[in-house]
């Protein structure tokens, strides 16, 4: 195998090996993501999962006295919201290390794999001695 071929193959392994290492280290994050939400001043608390899930809702005892109980359904509803966006602010946070940037090239690049890279079909079927039937 020809020495360049070796050496961007190589790199490839590498990184290859770091992005696997950051794909674990993300799955270990987002297991342990989770956010709570307020409302109603405070007084309504939810905590959700990197799912949605509720988890946890607090209700200060002096609800009662200050909502009725289609204004704490709202209230709850409201504080879920809050939770699940920042839940999902969380997750997006974590997932964008393994996004790649802007103007990064793909992983794979022929052009240095060959010294001449083809610039047609017929030059690949003649540097591969491959001739149209």
């Amino acid at each position: 195998m020809r020495a360049e071929w070796q050496a961007h193959i190589d790199e490839l392994l590498e990184t290859y090996a770091k992005q696997r290492e950051k794909l674990k280290d993300l799955q270990e994050r987002l297991e342990a993501v989770e956010a709570t939400g307020e409302a109603a001043e405070g007084l309504v608390k939810v905590t959700v999962d990197r799912q949605g899930r509720l988890r946890k809702l607090e209700l200060n005892p002096r609800l009662g006295r200050k909502l009725g109980m289609e204004e704490l359904s709202e209230a709850i509803l409201e504080a879920s919201d809050a939770a699940a966006a920042l839940v999902a602010q969380q997750v997006q946070d974590a997932m964008a290390d393994l996004r790649p940037d802007e103007d990064s090239k793909p992983g794979l690049d022929l052009a240095r794999l060959m010294a001449d890279p083809p610039t047609s079909i017929e030059d690949v079927r003649k540097h591969y001695g491959l001739l149209p039937k």
